[in-house]
């Protein structure tokens, strides 16, 4: 089981793309963080201020995927201030949220390593293809029924380097199908935002960032 853990952040600002600097932050704090599948990271919610950054607003929050076994593991946040590329965030104490099973879930970004890697030059459709298939043989490996839309292409930046994936959703999932997906979500690096599904936008979703 799952559960998401709710911190709730003060700042200025960070860049949008924040996931690999966030997850360095967090592993820098609490080093059991670094490396571990046990997590997933949402990342910071705020408002969109330049293309590049989100402002922390007074409600702006810092989301957790982790199994609630785990929620001793995280103390270390409640208190701290993250340096986040060089921007400072102030953590404060957690909320806890269980999942809600919904038929809709959207992921902001998953990213699926893909045999062979990336053809050059890069064809998006040619990616796209090869996506959707690794995605339903992953959502096949855990029994999951649903049916999976691309909804459009994104990237995350790690260490310097791009990282391309795709904005998915997956309809038509049974209750349980549902937090199957929510616990293990889908793709590779959990921890820097990607893979991790919240109930569909007509169904009440958390937004990673407002756009």
């Amino acid at each position: 089981s799952a559960i998401d853990l709710a911190f709730p952040v003060r700042g200025r600002t960070v860049a949008r793309d924040h996931g690999y600097a966030l997850y360095a932050a967090i592993s820098r704090l609490i080093p059991a963080v670094h490396g571990a599948t046990w997590i997933g990271i949402h990342g910071i919610t705020g408002k969109r201020a330049t293309p590049g950054e989100l402002t922390l607003e007074p409600l702006a929050t810092l989301r957790v995927r982790i199994p609630p076994d785990k929620i001793g593991a995280l103390r270390a946040l409640a208190g701290a201030t993250l340096d986040v590329a060089g921007r400072q965030v102030e953590v404060g104490a957690p909320t806890v949220h269980t999942l809600a099973a919904a038929a809709v879930l959207d992921a902001r970004m998953v990213v699926i390593r893909l045999t062979g890697g990336l053809a050059k030059p890069f064809d998006p459709a040619a990616f796209a293809q090869r996506f959707v298939a690794e995605a339903q043989r992953q959502l096949a490996s855990h029994g999951i029924r649903g049916e999976l839309e691309l909804c459009g292409r994104r990237s995350l930046s790690v260490a310097g380097r791009r990282v391309i994936g795709h904005s998915v959703r997956v309809l038509g999932l049974s209750p349980e199908d549902s937090l199957t997906l929510q616990i293990h979500g889908l793709g590779g690096k959990r921890v820097m935002g990607c893979g991790i599904f919240l109930p569909g936008a007509h169904q009440g979703k958390v937004p990673h960032d407002h756009e």
